[in-house]
């Protein structure tokens, strides 16, 4: 399969007993940031922490919305703008991302030796810019 456009690396993260996470670095504006690549998830998200000490608990808003994921279930959710999320050479504008408390994937992470990441990449982004997983190559595809 002939790839076109840019490609980001995706890290592989081994756990015991033979499992596997795949990360990639994003910038999400300006700054750099770990992300979690989870097709699954139908919304990226970033974490509630990061997001109120690097852009501010002023720019949330609350959503009284039943949310399940990684998460567990939650009675609210919590939306923000990012100014920009870069993704290899794709760069969105003004991105509505979810913002969850991931302290507790983070400490599953901390346990097992790993760093902590700053948010999940969901199926809206890779979807949106048709992203191609390449688990042989280690990379994402953007068109």
């Amino acid at each position: 399969m002939k790839k076109k456009g840019s490609s980001v690396k995706i890290i592989l993260g081994k756990f015991d007993k033979g499992g596997f996470h795949l990360f990639i670095n994003i910038k999400v504006n300006g700054a750099r940031c770990r992300f979690l690549i989870d097709t699954g998830a139908s919304k990226s998200v970033l974490d509630k922490k990061y997001f109120e000490d690097k852009i501010g608990r002023q720019f949330l808003k609350t959503v009284k919305q039943e949310t399940t994921g990684l998460h567990g279930s939650v009675s609210e959710s919590y939306f923000g703008i990012v100014k920009e999320v870069e993704l290899g050479h794709h760069v969105v504008k003004k991105y509505n991302i979810a913002v969850i408390d991931l302290s507790h994937v983070n400490m599953v992470y901390k346990q097992a030796g790993k760093p902590k990441i700053n948010g999940i990449l969901g199926s809206d982004l890779m979807l949106k810019y048709k992203m191609i997983v390449d688990y042989g190559e280690l990379k994402i595809y953007l068109p």
